[in-house]
């Protein structure tokens, strides 16, 4: 029994397919670079913000506005770190899609934290100690029913998220490769 022709013939566009597989996996490694390093610039610039924001509120005595401030800040440079770590990582898609959902619910909080930070009216309160009058500013709350408003849709989220990430965790496992059935998340 003979083949026909066209059936032993070698397929002449294979090399051609194997050269555009080789070229966009080249393209994807240097995109992914560039974007690590962007984002490895960017979290340099929010770290030096942070120093720099914290010193000016220390420079005038504002010690609270220092400590939110600083937190606030240092808060974004951990999710752009985490980003990175994220974008450029190689593990399955249940594990990434986890990290991705950490970075979520470090942003709900983040949210959250500057909601609560930056909704005062502020009071001043003086203070007797010693014979010495101390002012300290007390942060309040410029309109109380839209700042509850908010934290609870911004706490609803994070409940959201945190289940999310449990379900995914205990569908997939802790390592988040294969499920009870053995069957793998993997992409490629």
């Amino acid at each position: 029994m003979t083949a026909h022709p066209e059936a032993v013939k070698p397929d002449r566009y294979a090399h051609w397919d194997d050269l555009q597989t080789a070229s966009f996996g080249i393209v994807q490694r240097v995109l992914l670079a560039l974007v690590a390093l962007a984002l490895v610039i960017l979290s340099c610039m929010a770290l030096w913000n942070t120093v720099v924001l914290v010193h000016t509120e220390m420079s005038s005595h504002d010690l609270t506005k220092a400590i939110t401030t600083g937190v606030d800040s240092v808060f974004l440079t951990v999710i752009l770190l985490e980003l990175m770590h994220t974008v450029i990582g190689r593990g399955h898609l249940a594990q990434r899609i986890q990290e991705f959902i950490v970075i979520g619910i470090t942003s709900a909080i983040r949210h959250g934290l500057s909601l609560v930070a930056t909704s005062d009216s502020g009071q001043t309160v003086a203070r007797t100690i010693n014979h010495r009058v101390y002012q300290v500013r007390v942060p309040g709350i410029s309109n109380p029913r839209e700042t509850v408003i908010s934290l609870v849709i911004n706490s609803g989220s994070v409940l959201l998220l945190v289940v999310a990430l449990w379900l995914i965790q205990h569908r997939f496992g802790a390592e988040g490769g294969s499920n009870e059935a053995g069957h793998g998340l993997d992409e490629e």
